[in-house]
């Protein structure tokens, strides 16, 4: 009698053991697809605004009939708060920096406007087309990381890059540098 007992429970241990490994594994399996599926939705978003980022940082201004210069390409803006999707499906640290692009672009918006509302000259505004095209080449880099670490993290390939991705990096580094360079001789 005690032994039917003992097989008993020890029946329904293992059955609440093969339960919980199955839903462990099955929670985990999911959650990694939630990831994955999460990855490629923010990359299709993040990758269109790198290039916009580009067209920006090298917008130099067009005048206009009176002579004064205005910008040719308007500035991106991204929408990265999906809500179909499970944003704890992130490392915090990835969720973070994704969440928190939005703010980047409004600081940078907001510097570019400090500089036409104080330190500009008309009617070519150099000094606010600087401005603009270092903090969308700045963004735009930032942009670029944020892609390669989803890439890197779930596995995406990366020769199936959005059309001209390294070609994109390439040009807002290459202008950033031109910028401090440019920076670095006036305050000599």
């Amino acid at each position: 009698m005690e032994e039917k007992i003992i097989i008993g429970i020890l029946g329904v241990i293992i059955g609440f053991l093969l339960n919980f490994v199955k839903e462990l594994f099955t929670s985990r399996s999911v959650r990694k697809k939630e990831a994955e599926y999460l990855a490629i939705r923010m990359i299709c978003i993040f990758e269109p605004f790198l290039h916009k980022c580009v067209s920006v940082a090298y917008d130099d201004g067009l005048p206009d009939k009176d002579g004064y210069s205005h910008a040719q390409t308007s500035t991106p803006d991204i929408d990265v708060e999906i809500k179909d999707v499970n944003w704890k499906s992130l490392p915090s640290e990835l969720m973070y920096e994704i969440l928190y692009f939005p703010s980047l672009i409004k600081n940078a918006n907001r510097y570019i406007s400090d500089v036409a509302e104080n330190n500009s000259t008309p009617p070519d505004f150099d000094e606010v087309f600087e401005e603009r095209q270092y903090q969308y080449a700045l963004i735009g880099i930032k942009a670029a990381a944020i892609i390669e670490k989803l890439k890197s993290e779930y596995d995406i390939d990366r020769s199936n890059t959005g059309s001209g991705h390294g070609y994109a990096i390439e040009h807002l580094i290459k202008r950033k540098s031109i910028i401090d360079s440019i920076r670095r001789s006036r305050d000599k």
